[in-house]
């Protein structure tokens, strides 16, 4: 078995991997990432939908190849099929991953980090103040030393639990999600939609986001707790069903969405946690993309940090979570708790309340406006609203 050497060994080729591998070899490092799937890309795991100002810090996407729709409008259902149309302008981009990942390690391949796919870390252990990371790939086994880990393995984190790290995830914290790719169906192209309701997706929401006129990513996301015993492809057969009965399926994808605050210790010695792997996922919406590379970056920079300093310690490394948090991290926990206050409405609460927001002018429609005028209407939201600012 052979033995190598490196500054930096990422663990994961999704956003926050490729991200930190760009970074981390863009800042002078020996990078090595390792991505177990066959494909950097594939298979695809989400909606793929972004915000357009989070995208661009990372990468341009004007006239780029893996950009499937861009995205001017949100449209909201509520429960009874009630629309409102909430934003009107840049709002983002529905990408096509199997090329949008690929075109982020290309740029981390050119910035000199080797990217190796077909390749699992299969052990971790601490030698001295490096880790010993063992590997598996198409040739066989052989071994890392490195001097700090990225771990970016997603959901499972599985190289976080090795290193001793809690990322243990509460059942009516983990959504299950299934989504179609569907053509022949009627929609805004220039829009992504948002379907809620206990009736569509309890616990989450429905969604539609364009790919093409006519075609789009058509999906769901339920907690298991709340579903009833059936899981999220049964719910999502009944809504093509009903909203989409002439649609035809063209793929398909399921996994599960992290809806929970980002865990509360995310570096060890030698080794940061970042990405799905942290949780660091809007708990409201679901969306993760943009802040697993807002993470992925953070990731390299402290890391490269501490290994010009000689110092890759916990101590040192407790700077990564410390941004994080002031970063993004304190909002996902009050969007965290927004979302546990709003679960506990019905159906009907979230029909008033679109006919409510239905009342303010279109180019009106602010975040901030809707808020003001649902308060004025519907004071049981003030407890609501008293949560999720303490």
């Amino acid at each position: 078995m052979t033995l190598e050497r490196a500054d930096v060994v990422v663990v994961g080729g999704g956003p926050a991997g490729l991200i930190a591998a760009r970074e981390a070899a863009t800042a002078g490092l020996d990078v090595v990432l390792v991505e177990r799937d066959r494909a950097i890309g594939a298979p695809v795991r989400c909606g793929e939908g972004v915000g357009s100002r989070g995208l661009s810090e990372f990468i341009a996407p004007e006239g780029a190849s893996w950009v499937a729709r861009r995205i001017t409008r949100v449209i909201f259902w509520a429960p009874d099929g009630t629309e409102v149309r909430v934003a009107e302008g840049d709002v983002g981009y529905i990408l096509d991953r199997s090329r949008f990942e690929p075109a982020l390690a290309a740029e981390a391949g050119r910035a000199g980090a080797d990217i190796r796919v077909r390749t699992e870390a299969v052990a971790l252990a601490r030698q001295g103040d490096r880790w010993r990371v063992s590997l598996r790939g198409p040739h066989g086994g052989s071994d890392i030393d490195a001097r700090i880990v990225i771990a970016a393995d997603g959901v499972e984190a599985l190289v976080a639990r090795w290193a001793g790290l809690d990322t243990r995830v509460p059942a009516r914290d983990m959504e299950s999600c299934a989504q179609y790719v569907v053509s022949n169906i009627a929609f805004d192209p220039d829009a992504i939609y948002l379907h809620f309701g206990h009736r569509v997706a309890p616990g989450g929401y429905a969604w539609i986001f364009p790919k093409d006129v006519g075609v789009a990513n058509v999906g769901l996301g339920i907690v298991a707790l709340r579903a009833g015993g059936r899981h999220a492809r049964a719910w999502l057969d009944d809504y093509m069903a009903r909203y989409f009965p002439q649609g035809i399926t063209t793929g398909y994808t399921v996994g599960g969405v992290i809806v929970h605050p980002t865990i509360k210790q995310t570096v060890t010695d030698g080794l940061l946690v970042c990405g799905d792997a942290a949780h660091m996922v809007n708990p409201l919406s679901g969306g993760g993309i943009v802040n697993a590379m807002k993470a992925g970056r953070l990731a390299a920079r402290v890391s490269a940090q501490a290994i010009a300093a000689g110092d890759t310690s916990a101590a040192r490394l407790q700077t990564y979570h410390d941004e994080w948090m002031r970063m993004l991290g304190d909002d996902h926990l009050r969007y965290y708790r927004l979302k546990e206050a709003i679960s506990k409405f019905d159906d009907a609460f979230f029909d008033d309340l679109a006919r409510t927001v239905n009342e303010i002018p279109t180019q009106r429609r602010t975040l901030g406006r809707i808020f003001a005028s649902a308060l004025v209407h519907h004071p049981t939201l003030v407890p609501v609203a008293a949560r999720f600012f303490v």
